[in-house]
């Protein structure tokens, strides 16, 4: 059995031995035929026919050609250079000198029709005005013959990415004359250009776009309100005020005269938030609210947020407003002013280096002075405003802008209350840069301040809010479908609800501590087109907040008392972190008419606690998000349309929202908010829901324009700790709202602007009953907000003389008069039970009601007739 296996084994060996031979055998010429038949090809010409060619590599390959006779032209003369290269060297080469595709087969190259590519450039720039250097925020570029087009940015910055190819481009923006250019697009092209202001006889004259262009320059979540707009409302005291402006849009009430307090969509007056070149603004007004610190000839542009917010704006629940400050002229140097009895106005801007560098100066100050001391000696009133701007044009890539504002209101009387200030002013350092046509960033450095200070001499109680912030947004133009918005906000605050004071240096309230908060937020949002027709918007926002010690803070407990004092040291001692989703998606039903559908989540650090139901009280607080004091937050759902009809020259909008919110602030009954270390457990927290429809229908003429708008908007509350749990009315629950705008011209040189308002009047508790205990007279409240204030009705009007009859003359002037509430109507704003009469607080502070004083009640209204008559110039 051994040697049978040992002779098989041998065998075996030897006819794998065989076998190996015969492989290296096979190996060793397949080898040598390989690199017989594997051409060396060499050819230098440097200009050859196709045909000549082809025959060459053939002649030197060994390998023939097939093709389609349309294919090629034979006679094209074309350089070719070569050495010592393989076959497929040679044919890639090839098919990049005559566009086609190869393969081969059986020994024979085999070409065909190459796939056209098709390559895609960006067409990117400035546009801009051709006479100052402004920057046109949402002016229009269209490619001619196409739906397509796009807007400028806040920053006049524009970026499209067609095909390579021909095209007729219009840029074209309201009041300025079109401008067509025809570009060869074979690479990426950098376009800036200018617009020329059109030539009109009247202010009021409407320059109409064409239909596609009116549905491309609209964001269906977005109202543009342009200082323009609110410059053809009638004005009060000589000026246009923004509040005022927004009030005649849906969605957005007043809570009444004199108040610089608005509503949007049924949310609070503090979960709305006004940003001036990025740097938002905690106080906003004068006068108790009859004028705002915005002046309208330093804005460029208002754009008002109501849902779909952007993610790289503030933490807010009802409204965001950014607004867009002028940059300054960068050709010459203009001057202008108004002047009348009550508010005197002058603006300079002027180039530094030209077309490089400019300034705008604005400064804004009160006449009441002399008016108030006449009436009441030894009491004196006014206000005034500080607005600078500076840019720079470093390059083509890079630009640098400062502005600077600064509002303050000064009160001084020889009573108890001596002196009220109020002050407000933000700052805002921004660098552009355009790292490439299609990546454009914008950095800031900001920071903002709001304090008053009261004085009952010799005591002083103050309040202040705080911040600075850097915030870096990057906008990437990705393709012709796609755009993101993606960056950073980092924010520090410093707030003092209020300190008291005997002096300078005795705080006999020693427990108003001052609070120190850290906010960081990161964002990104993507918006793809997937067809003509149809627009996807989605984004993510994450805010972490941070308190910052060291400080003292109570814990409460169930019964909203004093549980224990913590004592906090360096460092963040109470943390929160939020994603919030923001997704909408646009249908464009035809090329006049538009629908979205868009959906939110939004939060709130910033808490404004009032020390009065009053609408324009000015000492109250603002108190930051704390272990006590949980953020707001809120989720809306809102459905925009919009149709625009060129015959008729109209547009009509509509929307419908529903948002509920959760951690919202009421007040414990009979709360005390002022003077009160104790803030926090005077809140009581609960729920709100919030749903209505807006209309608004725009309507131009040649020489005039419009607009006609109806909010339907009801609010509720749910506070377990309030009204037995049940759900009660808002104060900012106004059902009804209704508003009409109308600019028109009487005469060629006498232009007419009119304005009317009605809303349902403001919710609030009255008593249902009154007893005697003691010989004091208690009032009995039942449910809460149980009553509603009047109906408010306001109709405004003005006249303006245009006093050139040239109207491209240098110096243009004009004279205006204007009536606010000309038909005297009694808008009461409070009703009253007082147990402080007399007292200085009564208008300001809620009151003991547990005095020995009697009840006092009264209605309280402000203006029932005011006139004003203002020269305005510009030279």
């Amino acid at each position: 059995m051994f040697l049978a296996h040992y002779h098989l084994t041998a065998l075996s060996v030897l006819v794998v031995q065989k076998e190996v031979l015969a492989l290296s055998f096979f190996l060793f010429f397949s080898f040598q035929l390989s690199g017989q038949t594997t051409p060396s090809i060499t050819i230098q010409k440097s200009s050859i026919k196709v045909g000549d060619l082809l025959e060459e590599i053939t002649r030197q390959s060994g390998a023939d050609f097939a093709f389609n006779s349309k294919l090629l032209d034979k006679n094209e003369v074309l350089d070719f250079e070569i050495r010592n290269a393989t076959l497929t060297e040679t044919l890639d080469l090839l098919v990049q000198k005559i566009d086609v595709t190869y393969r081969i087969i059986e020994g024979q190259i085999v070409l065909n029709f190459a796939e056209k590519k098709e390559n895609f450039y960006t067409i990117s720039g400035y546009l801009s005005e051709e006479a100052t250097g402004e920057v046109l925020i949402g002016a229009s570029i269209i490619l001619n013959g196409t739906s397509r087009g796009v807007v400028t940015n806040e920053f006049g910055y524009y970026v499209m990415t067609p095909k390579e190819g021909t095209y007729d481009l219009t840029f074209s923006y309201v009041g300025f004359e079109a401008k067509n250019l025809q570009i060869d697009l074979r690479k990426a092209t950098q376009k800036n250009v200018t617009l020329k202001m059109a030539s009109f006889d009247l202010s009021t004259v409407i320059v109409e776009l064409p239909l596609q262009e009116q549905l491309n320059t609209k964001q269906l979540d977005v109202i543009r309100f342009s200082p323009e707009q609110l410059n053809s409302l009638p004005e009060f005291g000589g000026e246009s005020g923004l509040v005022k402006g927004m009030q005649s849009l849906p969605g957005i009430n007043v809570q009444g005269d004199g108040s610089a307090f608005f509503n949007v969509r049924g949310g609070e007056r503090d979960q709305n938030v006004i940003f001036i070149d990025d740097a938002p603004v905690f106080g906003i007004s004068h006068l108790l609210g009859f004028y705002s610190m915005v002046i309208p000839d330093f804005t460029k542009s208002i754009d008002i947020y109501k849902s779909d917010m952007p993610v790289s704006l503030g933490d807010r629940l009802s409204s965001i407003v950014s607004i867009r400050t002028n940059d300054g002229n960068l050709n010459k140097l203009k001057f202008s002013g108004a002047i009348n009895p009550f508010v005197n106005r002058f603006t300079l801007e002027t180039p530094i280096a030209k077309q490089k560098s400019s300034v705008f100066v604005s400064y804004r100050r009160s006449s009441f002075d002399r008016l108030i001391e006449r009436a009441a000696e030894g009491v004196s009133y006014h206000f005034q405003d500080f607005h600078f701007k500076w840019n720079w044009k470093v390059n083509d890539k890079n630009r640098l802008f400062l502005t600077l504002i600064q509002a303050g209101d000064y009160f001084t009387s020889p009573s108890a209350v001596s002196d009220v200030n109020w002050g407000s002013g933000a700052a805002a350092l921004r660098w552009n840069h355009l790292f490439h046509p299609q990546l454009f960033s914008n950095t800031t450095l900001y920071s903002s301040n709001y304090a008053y200070n009261v004085t009952f001499a010799p005591n002083f109680w103050t309040s202040q809010l705080g911040m600075v912030g850097v915030k870096t947004d990057f906008t990437q133009y990705k393709n012709s479908k796609y755009q993101a918005k993606f960056g950073f906000n980092l924010q520090l605050y410093s707030s003092t609800p209020g300190s008291f004071t005997l002096d300078s240096t005795i705080n006999v309230l020693p427990n108003f501590s001052q609070n120190l908060s850290r906010k960081g937020v990161l964002y990104y949002e993507g918006r793809y087109d997937f067809t003509e027709k149809w627009q996807f918007k989605g984004g993510l926002r994450l805010t972490t907040w941070a308190n910052l010690g060291p400080r003292n803070f109570y814990e409460l407990d169930g019964n909203y008392e004093v549980s224990d004092t913590i004592e906090a040291g360096i460092g963040a001692f109470n943390r929160y972190a939020h994603l919030a989703p923001r997704l909408s998606l646009r249908y464009q039903i035809s090329p006049t008419t538009q629908l979205k559908l868009s959906y939110g989540t939004y939060q709130q650090y910033l808490q404004l606690i009032l020390d009065s139901v009053s609408p324009f009280s000015a000492l109250e607080v603002w108190l930051p998000s704390s272990p006590n004091v949980r953020p707001q937050r809120a989720q809306q759902w809102a459905l925009n349309y919009l149709q625009v009809s060129k015959p008729l020259q109209l547009e009509f909008a509509l929307a419908a929202y529903y948002k509920t919110a959760q951690n919202q602030i009421d007040y414990a009954p009979h709360a005390t908010t002022f003077l009160n270390p104790l803030l926090e457990a005077e809140l009581r927290f609960g729920t709100a829901r919030s749903y209505g429809l807006e209309l608004m229908l725009k309507k131009e003429w040649n020489k005039a324009s419009g607009w006609l708008s109806y909010t339907y908007s009801r609010t509720f509350r749910t506070t377990p700790d309030l009204n037995e749990g049940l759900e009660y009315r808002a104060v900012q629950d106004r059902p009804h709202e209704l508003s009409l705008a109308l600019s028109f011209p009487l005469k060629k040189r006498i232009l007419c602007s009119t304005y009317w308002t009605s809303s349902s009047g403001t919710t609030f508790t009255s008593p249902v009953g009154f007893y005697d205990f003691n010989g004091s007279t208690t009032p009995i409240f039942g449910e809460r907000n149980n009553d509603r204030l009047p109906a408010y009705h306001r109709l405004d009007f003005s006249i303006k003389f245009l006093l050139n009859k040239n109207p491209n003359a240098r110096y243009q002037h004009d004279l205006t008069f204007a009536l606010y509430n000309a038909i005297g109507h009694k808008n009461i704003y409070a009703i009253r039970f007082n147990k402080l009469e007399h007292s200085f607080l009564s208008p300001l502070v809620r009151t003991n009601i547990f005095s020995d004083e009697p009840l006092s009640p009264s209605q309280i209204d402000l203006i029932r007739f005011f006139p004003s008559l203002t020269y305005k110039f510009k030279l």
